[in-house]
């Protein structure tokens, strides 16, 4: 066999790793080009089109016209595809072939009890990363050179909101699928099924490569008044994948955190400057203190669960390093 072919199986019919470094760079290499030839097709769309592109993003919001909306709801589309869902079966096909869906742990569908455990665990941790976006956004505005950067921000956030302008039920669906169908299936096919399983392995640290990976998921969003939030999320996610063994659980727990917002804001049309900033009131203490207690004890039951069921997939794997 070509040594520049990564083996699929051994003898045995176990899936062999690629070096942790190798899987690591070789995604970062095809996320970066998949990023670019997705930039590359909107822009030739667009030039046939006769399209400024640049115009319609600088004056998009939420004014514009449906036509418009869907318009950058189809672009953000294939961005995001490209950007995470394209490049992570490509890497997976590359180091795994046919097996891909077996090795980052998709094959399999999930059990009733841990997935309704994994919807509770997201569902409680929103009020604490409530209070994280708070307290982030009270540091960024105590330090100058993080509060210039929110003005940079401005763009994104007017995106944003005229992105969660639904007037039917049909940019309902579009916007689902846009802002939490692909999103969650994509970023947790990269972020969980490829850079925490092989950072574990590299550091033979699930703690840390669970810490890691959270990290790199709220840079990747580019919203500093967000980034604690995006932070916890992240951590629960990394969590719920090493604690269930199973890809499709994060995924539905990270769908359900983006769909719960798109439809708060399906139905809050007149309140859409407020939530899209954060701006409106804060949850009760009392509210907050349980929804931690809660997130404690799910989180425990899932620990707990998952000591009975280890994954070969999460072993440090230094034979092939």
């Amino acid at each position: 066999m070509n040594d520049l072919t990564p083996e699929t199986e051994d003898d045995a019919g176990m899936i062999l790793e690629p070096p942790p470094k190798m899987a690591l760079f070789t995604l970062g290499g095809l996320v970066f080009l998949c990023m670019m030839l997705g930039s590359g097709i909107i822009a030739l769309t667009c030039q046939v089109q006769g399209i400024d592109i640049q115009e319609v993003f600088s004056s998009f919001g939420k004014e514009s016209a449906p036509d418009e909306r869907n318009f950058m709801r189809g672009t953000l589309l294939l961005n995001h595809m490209m950007t995470f869902l394209v490049p992570a079966i490509i890497a997976g096909l590359v180091f795994y072939k046919k097996r891909w869906p077996e090795a980052v742990l998709l094959d399999q569908k999930p059990n009733p009890g841990p997935l309704a455990l994994g919807v509770l665990f997201v569902t409680f941790a929103f009020p604490l990363a409530q209070v994280a976006f708070s307290a982030n956004r009270w540091v960024v505005k105590q330090i100058p050179f993080l509060n210039d950067l929110v003005n940079t921000e401005a763009a994104t956030e007017g995106l944003v909101e005229g992105l969660l302008v639904m007037q039917s039920p049909w940019e309902l669906m579009f916007s689902l699928l846009v802002m939490s169908v692909v999103p969650a299936i994509g970023e947790e096919m990269v972020f969980r099924g490829f850079v925490q399983r092989h950072l574990i392995r590299l550091s033979s640290r699930p703690a840390l490569g669970i810490g890691l990976t959270a990290l790199l998921f709220s840079l990747a969003h580019f919203q500093i008044q967000r980034f604690l939030a995006i932070f916890i999320l992240g951590l629960v996610l990394g969590l719920l994948f090493y604690w269930t063994k199973n890809l499709w659980i994060p995924i539905a727990a990270h769908f359900l955190n983006n769909g719960a917002q798109v439809v708060i804001a399906y139905f809050n049309q007149d309140k859409l400057s407020e939530l899209n900033t954060g701006s409106g009131e804060d949850m009760p203490l009392p509210f907050i203190i349980v929804s931690a207690v809660l997130f404690a004890v799910v989180g425990f039951q899932l620990w707990r669960k998952s000591q009975n069921h280890p994954s070969p997939n999460e072993e440090p794997d230094t034979s092939r390093q």
